[in-house]
This record gives structure tokens, C-alpha cells and sequence, in this order.
């Protein structure tokens, strides 16, 4: 099935969740929010405006923090630094992946490079640097360090904040704020709110945000200051704009705080599975369920309690019915409601483990796969019925991984015994050496014609053409030998890897690298046509699967 014209108009490019918020800075004639799924711009009023992506030249969607130096804004991402000009154009900076920034202040732009360069000359490689002050560092691992010398704390929870005093340094985490005086003495203060905790320097001095909205003030031992609240799970604040946690850009106004960034988001940036049900397309995400995307373009969120589990390990429909397989069990729509179904618990159609690995369409039925079999039940009914339920080898392995199966195949992976296929009357198995690049399987595609492609933890993937396999553990075109994602396509196959996605030409043996995506880490793929749909670890990316220079192939 060819893009349909909705999907080809809102997936362009590249799709993010805006929702979490690291830093808030006006510029430009803007304000822009750092953000999980890249750059939002806003106008002074709140008005959004649009997302900056990896595809307007931001390395990652992932955004830390930002400085601005009045020409210049300076944005961390997880994989590098870059400086903005007021026209938004994207300029590389450093080549590091510092979770903050030190504080501009007055400094030049030249100056303030100059600064980032000498900082990045004196910091140890390897920590996550989640604090600047000009004395110290500190660490999403609860370090603090002191510039130049040899002292260093441990402190309960990421760093993420510090001002240095006169007599010593006054340094916020997560979990508590604390004072470190000059002979290295760690006082913790009292009273803090409820965390996470985030911290702001207004004009009034700096303020202790808690998890629930409520706001102490550093310099009264967190006396809660009245008549004061911000959004729930504030992370940033900035003259009347805050930022959150989950629930994006706020703006406060005579009435109160009301939320700008939109709504009707993508669930969340960590994809996990990908599918279609009547026509829609269904996106599960690594720990914000589900959701499901409606005519307008726009999302419609399933989370728990609808969910067994907001972590999602695969999706499939039948037409009829939507099943969600997640960590805790299966959640599926009948076109009426949500209803879970759940080892140990309601539990119609036998399941043996808490954890349901995939959800398969095979004939006769739809097959519920588990850590200890499968569970084959009638398609398009509700409530559930069970057909059969078919055991795996006692002897193969306790650690099944992955599950998928098509026409009369079910096929079974596993971290140390390879793969089991079911051919409709009897399990044959297939181990390294002779059959695969390695015992570790960790994606899985397969179709009605017996083809198969298996990606390992660490050694390629191998593809099987219904007869013989073919092991592929590096190739030019392969990014990572880390394949946690693979899709057939006629004439070969979509792996998906830890840096970025390629397509393995089964006729000549040829690996493509395929274009930048929203992020290299890609965990499904979706083919349509001669294009798919890529959910990645920083959004959802629409894009071409066969290279121009491959030779023309069959179109199912």
C-alpha cells in the first residue's frame, strides 16, 4: 500500500513530541524551548510558531539547554553544541554532549566561544556534565567537581545547579539542595519540596521548584513563599513562561498559567512499534503508551490504566480488533472500549508470561506470542477466544527475545539459542555458525512466503530467503552491527541500528545506509510501498527505503 495522501502531508519530514522541557530563552524575536523533540519557537504572546528539527540542521531533537549572547543562540544537544543566528540557520560549535551550558552573561559572541572551548579543555571526557558554574561542574551521576583541582563530591541525584558563593559553592540535584563550604563541609538544607526538584534564578534570588508546583525560596531554609505556584512538574521558569516535564510550554496570564505548546501530540519520541488499524496509523512508544492518529493529523493518546503498560513491544490489527502487546500484558480494542488481558490476572486466552513479546497475524488466527508460547485466538471477536495454545520446546531457551509470525510461519528469537521457526507441524531451529551471524536475537521480520531477516545484539543480521541464509555482520552500508529493528521489503530487507538504518539488497548482497532520521537509534520500521516509516528514539521520520542506484524491483 502506497503513503495515503494524510500520511504524506503530516510525515513529510520528521514527527516529535514537544512535551518536555529542559530550558526556556528568548530570542530572535522569539521564545524558544529546548525541548525532547527539537527547537519550539513561540511568539512573545505564546503563539506557536513552528519545531526545528534534525532536518533544519540541529544534530539532535534532544535539547539541554540554551544560552544566548544577543546574535547568537547556543543550544546543547545529545550529540553536539551549535550556535543559531536570528534568521534560526544552524552553525556546529563544539563536538561534545554537555547537558548544559555555562552562563553567558554579558559576553560577547567570540567570547563566549572562546569560553565553551577552554571549558571543554579542562573537563574530564566521559561524565554527562549536567551544571556550569565558573568554579565547578556537576554530573547527571551526582558528582560535583571542582575546576582545576582535585576535589569532588557525590551528591544524591543529577546535578542541576550551582551558584558558587564566598565561602564555598551552593549546588541543587534532583533530590535535595545543599551548601559545600570552602573546607569541603556538605550541609544539606532542610524542608525541600517533594522532588524532582528544578531551580530557577529570578530577580527575587533562586527558587527550589518541586514536582507538584509548589516554590521555596533558597535563602529562607525553603519556607514555601505564599501565594506563589507554577505548572505541575515545572522544569524551568522564566519570567511568566514555564516549562515541564511532560505538558510542554506554559504562559501565565491574568487568570493563571495556560499551556501553549500543542496538543494532540505524538505520544512520545521513543518509538517502539508501528502499524496501521483501518487505515490509521498506530504508533507504541518505549514508556508513554500508545496512540493513534486521526484524520486531522492530529493524536489520540491510550495510556494505563486502558494499557496494561505504557511500555509497548509491538502492535498489529486484524481488521477488527487493535492489540497492544506490552511488558505487562495485552491491551486490545474491540472498536467499542479497552481491555486488558494479563498473565495472573484475566486471563482468557492462556497466556504463560506477564510479559507479551508480539502480536501476530498467522492463519487461522492471530497469534499472542509470550515468553512461553504462543496463544492463537479467532480473529475480529470480543470478547477473546482461544483457538489453541502451543508451547515451545521445554529444551530451547528460557530467555525467548522476540516473536513474529506470517501465514502458516511463526518464528521465535531468543538471547541464546537462536531462532525456532513453526512450519504448521513441527519447531526446527537455527544457531549461529551455520545459519546466523549469532545466537543473540534482538528484531524480527518475517512474511507468508517464509522469508526471514534476524538482527543480532551485536554481530549484523541475517536474512533467509525461504531456503538459505544469508549473514551479514558488517558492510559499508551498515552504521552498527547493533540491529534492534528489521522490516522485509521485496527483493531484501530494512534494518533498523544503533546509528541509523540501511536496506540489504538481497540479489546482489548490498547494504544502502539509508538518509539521516529523526534520530540514528531506530526501533521499527514500517514499510509502504517504496517508503516507510522509521520510529526512532527522537520521533517518527518518513523516508525512502530503496536507494536510486538499486536496480528496479518487484512491487507487491
Amino acid at each position: 500500500m502506497m503513503l495515503s495522501t494524510l500520511t504524506a502531508l503530516t510525515l513529510a519530514a520528521t514527527v516529535t513530541n514537544t512535551e518536555t522541557v529542559h530550558d526556556l530563552e528568548p530570542f530572535g524575536g522569539h521564545v524558544v524551548a529546548c525541548t525532547e523533540g527539537g527547537l519550539e519557537l513561540f511568539t512573545s504572546a505564546g503563539g506557536s510558531v513552528r519545531v526545528l528539527t534534525v532536518e533544519d540542521g540541529l544534530p539532535s531533537h534532544y535539547c539541554r539547554a540554551l544560552e544566548s549572547t544577543g546574535d547568537r543562540l547556543f543550544v546543547a544537544t545529545d550529540e553536539g553544541l551549535v550556535s543559531l543566528d536570528t534568521r534560526f540557520h544552524v552553525t556546529p560549535v563544539l563536538d561534545v554532549r554537555w547537558q548544559a551550558l555555562p552562563p553567558a552573561e554579558d559576553a560577547s559572541t567570540p567570547d563566549y566561544v572562546s569560553r565553551l572551548e577552554s571549558l571543554a579543555a579542562v573537563l574530564t571526557p566521559g561524565p554527562a556534565y549536567t551544571a556550569f558554574s565558573p568554579r565547578f561542574a556537576g554530573t547527571a551521576e551526582g558528582r560535583l567537581f571542582e575546576l582545576g583541582t582535585q576535589r569532588a563530591w557525590s551528591l544524591p541525584g543529577p546535578v542541576r545547579f550551582i551558584s558558587d558563593t564566598q565561602d564555598g559553592v551552593d549546588v541543587g540535584t534532583t533530590e535535595g539542595a545543599f551548601s559545600i563550604s570552602a573546607s569541603g563541609r556538605l550541609t544539606a538544607m532542610r524542608n525541600v519540596p517533594t522532588g524532582p526538584l528544578s531551580f530557577a534564578v529570578t530577580e527575587q534570588g533562586v527558587r527550589i521548584v518541586g514536582s507538584h508546583g509548589e516554590v521555596h525560596a533558597w535563602e529562607t531554609e525553603s519556607v514555601p513563599l505564599q501565594a506563589v505556584s507554577v505548572p505541575k512538574g515545572a522544569t524551568v521558569l522564566r519570567e511568566g513562561w514555564a516549562g515541564t516535564r511532560t505538558s510542554g510550554v506554559f504562559v501565565q496570564g491574568k487568570k493563571g498559567w495556560s499551556r501553549v505548546t500543542p496538543t494532540g501530540q505524538l505520544c512520545g519520541n521513543h518509538i517502539t512499534a508501528l502499524a496501521r488499524h483501518q487505515g490509521r496509523l498506530v504508533v507504541g512508544t518505549f514508556d508513554r503508551g500508545a496512540c493513534i492518529q486521526r484524520e486531522d493529523g492530529k493524536w489520540q493518546t491510550v495510556r494505563a490504566p486502558s494499557l496494561p503498560s505504557d511500555q509497548v513491544l509491538g502492535i498489529t490489527s486484524d481488521g477488527v480488533n487493535l492489540y497492544v502487546a506490552t511488558t505487562y500484558g495485552l491491551g486490545f480494542h474491540d472498536g467499542k472500549a479497552w481491555t486488558q488481558v494479563a498473565y495472573g490476572a484475566r486471563n482468557p486466552v492462556a497466556l504463560g508470561k506477564l510479559s507479551v513479546l508480539n502480536v501476530s497475524q498467522v492463519d487461522g488466527g492471530v497469534a499472542l506470542v509470550d515468553g512461553r508460547g504462543v496463544s492463537l485466538i479467532t480473529p475480529g471477536t470480543a470478547p477473546l477466544s482461544l483457538v489453541k495454545r502451543m508451547p515451545l520446546p521445554k529444551e530451547w531457551s528460557k530467555h525467548p527475545s522476540v516473536g513474529e509470525g506470517a501465514g502458516r510461519f511463526l518464528w521465535m528469537g531468543s538471547e541464546d539459542r537462536g531462532l525456532l521457526r513453526w512450519d504448521g507441524e513441527k519447531w526446527q531451529r537455527f544457531h549461529d555458525g551455520r545459519d546466523l551471524t549469532d545466537n543473540w536475537i534482538t528484531a524480527l521480520s518475517t512474511d507468508a512466503q517464509g522469508r526471514a531477516v534476524a538482527g543480532t545484539c551485536q554481530d549484523g543480521f541475517s536474512y533467509f530467503d525461504g531456503a538459505k541464509w544469508t549473514r551479514v555482520r558488517t558492510a559499508p552500508g551498515l552504521p552498527s552491527p547493533a540491529v534492534v529493528s528489521a522490516a522485509l521489503v521485496p527483493g531484501g530487507a530494512v534494518v533498523g541500528t544503533l546509528l541509523g538504518a540501511s536496506y540489504f539488497d538481497a540479489g546482489t548482497g548490498e547494504v544502502h545506509a539509508l538518509p539521516k532520521l529523526a534520530d540514528p537509534r531506530v526501533y521499527a520500521v514500517l514499510p509502504e510501498g517504496d517508503a516507510a516509516l522509521f520510529g526512532t528514539e527522537g520521533g517518527l521520520s518518513s523516508a525512502a527505503w530503496k536507494p536510486l542506484t538499486a536496480p528496479a524491483l518487484t512491487q507487491r
